[in-house]
């Protein structure tokens, strides 16, 4: 086929293109970034003195003392909390220590309604926003598989995730309008991962992802600053959390130092704060030697692991989720051909039973299909428990099931609307691997989750199921640590395939025709092969591996690159044609 020509040709010439871009491009790049960054934190510093600040979460830990850095520079101060007696204690220190005026409002983040209404607030009574810090955040504590149900833990997402989206979509006209900031608390778990916080780093995760693409979508009229503190001395890093994360080892930093090390990065423009600065080489560890960082971690925290070998499929029985179209129709077909029990799951049982008739003629043994919705725990053990029954064992699970809003953040009508987005692409996987760990567990399993480039890159129209995917990886890369060997972990991160969820409407609304698709078969193919090898991360097409070191070492280059190639190029031409 002619797109896997292209791919193919990719996976060759790009590598070799990147290396000569990197001896050419990079040196004058970097350099240019710390004169870049030399002048900008001589000359250009923000005055926030009359400035009006919205903090979430302000009460206590980072948030309060966010609210006094501000305040000692002259900022006028919304503190948004649920602990309104606190917010008050907050308050008047603050107005001790320089702010002119400080405004209350008691509110839950999670709730879109609260959220609404404290940035009305402060419009009524400022008349303006500019500076909207997104600190609000929980963090339970506990090993995956150790979780009764998992449902109780979604307000973790709620809170720190959804919380940050509602306030900034009800923020962001008002923020245009002062060219203002977000300043967003995201962990350094968002990027590297720790047992019994999978659920947490996937919030975190998402938020990284959501607001790098956010970010692209606004252009130079907000500016964005993600803050990716480690270990602060808080509420939330109490005795018992140090404890029961294993991390009593991990130095923490002064509240009150990273702070103002937020403030001062904030008003130097600052797009990425790592504090303490330490954590920068760990960055970089993370992203040249992920295997090395997780074996270290899991030594330290949890226990050692080992390699595995090459699998033999025939007769295993494998369930994957979206099996109906798609990834998922085709991912049961090379395992049909390799001999493997198949357990379709999909909301459109017509479909399965074709896909279901289709991969018996490849060679599957034995195919059951069941109808599910993998955004309802319920359905999710149920599909589980009928494997067990009528097999008597698991071996693959497939995370696959997923959905794709194409929007301008800014132009979502109510965000609440698109947190399905969330059910079925991050918490569908969660739930299906929560019921299905323990049968994995016993048969020494693998686990495939289907996440995509868009969890690491950032694309326009696309925050939301960027956000998701990104969830996905650090939620996976995190369990990995947890379970160690007992369970294969294989993460996919896909480009764009040709598929029924880039039909031409997808690609016309995204302005992503230039993007080489890649056929539905081929990544299949890749993705089995590479779960047999035991592939603990996948990257199909290859060609997709050199940008993700672009992306990790030249975000602010790869940012422009994909808002010009996505909006202001498409922009320009729709203006010429008409």
């Amino acid at each position: 086929m002619k797109k896997d020509v292209i791919n193919k040709f990719l996976n060759i010439l790009l590598p070799f293109i990147s290396i000569i871009l990197a001896v050419v491009v990079l040196p004058p790049f970097l350099l240019f970034k710390l004169v870049y960054s030399l002048v900008r934190t001589t000359f250009f510093i923000e005055d926030v003195a009359g400035k009006v600040v919205a903090i979430t979460g302000a009460s206590s830990g980072i948030g309060e003392h966010v609210a006094y850095e501000y305040a000692k520079r002259g900022a006028c101060l919304v503190l948004v909390a649920r602990r309104e007696d606190r917010l008050r204690v907050v308050a008047d220190k603050a107005k001790q220590l320089g702010s002119p005026h400080v405004l209350v409002v008691r509110a839950d983040v999670s709730n879109t309604e609260d959220c609404k209404n404290f940035v009305d607030q402060t419009i009524l009574h400022f008349h303006k926003l500019d500076h909207l810090v997104n600190n609000a955040g929980i963090a339970p504590v506990c090993m995956f598989e150790d979780y009764e149900d998992v449902c109780d833990h979604k307000s973790v997402m709620d809170v720190n995730f959804w919380g940050s989206v509602y306030c900034t979509q009800f923020a962001i006209p008002h923020l245009k309008q002062s060219r203002g900031k977000i300043i967003v608390l995201s962990s350094v778990v968002g990027w590297c991962n720790f047992p019994r916080l999978s659920i947490y780093g996937a919030t975190k995760a998402a938020l990284i992802s959501f607001f790098e693409t956010l970010r692209v979508e606004v252009g130079s009229e907000i500016g964005i600053t993600i803050v990716t503190p480690g270990l602060v001395d808080s509420e939330i890093t109490d005795s018992e959390f140090m404890s029961k994360t294993n991390a009593k080892f991990v130095p923490m930093e002064s509240v009150e130092g990273c702070a103002q090390a937020i403030v001062n990065g904030t008003r130097c423009g600052d797009r990425f704060i790592m504090e303490p600065a330490w954590l920068k080489p760990l960055f970089y560890w993370k992203l040249l030697c992920p295997e090395l960082m997780e074996w270290f971690t899991r030594l330290v925290v949890v226990t050692r692991r080992s390699s595995s070998l090459i699998e033999d499929v025939s007769g295993k029985v494998v369930v994957i989720t979206g099996a109906s179209s798609g990834l998922g129709e085709n991912l049961a077909y090379e395992y049909a051909k390799r001999g493997a029990c198949l357990v379709l799951v999909a909301r459109r049982e017509d479909r399965l039973r074709v896909v279901a008739d289709k991969a018996k003629q490849l060679g599957s043994p034995d195919v059951l299909v069941v109808r599910a919705d993998v955004s309802d725990t319920a359905d999710c053990k149920n599909f589980v428990d009928q494997t067990i029954n009528h097999f008597h064992k698991l071996d693959h699970l497939v995370n696959n099931a997923g959905v794709a809003p194409v929007c301008m953040f800014e132009d979502y009508k109510d965000g609440c609307d698109h947190k399905s987005s969330m059910d079925v692409n991050f918490w569908g996987a969660v739930y299906s691997t929560q019921s299905a760990l323990p049968h994995l567990k016993k048969s020494k399993g693998k686990i495939i989750a289907i996440s995509s480039v868009l969890g690491w890159s950032s694309c326009p129209r696309l925050s939301i199921y960027c956000a998701t995917k990104a969830a996905l990886i650090s939620f996976f890369e995190t369990l990995r640590i947890e379970v160690g060997t007992e369970i294969g972990i294989t993460i996919v991160t896909p480009g764009m395939l040709e598929s029924d969820l880039t039909s031409d409407d997808f690609l016309s609304k995204t302005n992503a025709k230039f993007v080489p698709l890649e056929s539905v078969e081929g990544c299949a193919e890749a993705i089995v092969n590479g779960t047999r090898c035991g592939d603990r991360f996948l990257m199909e097409p290859a060609w997709l591996n050199p940008l993700f070191y672009w992306q990790m070492l030249c975000p602010e280059l790869m940012e422009w690159s994909s808002r010009f190639a996505l909006i202001t190029w498409p922009n320009q031409s729709g203006k010429k044609t008409s």
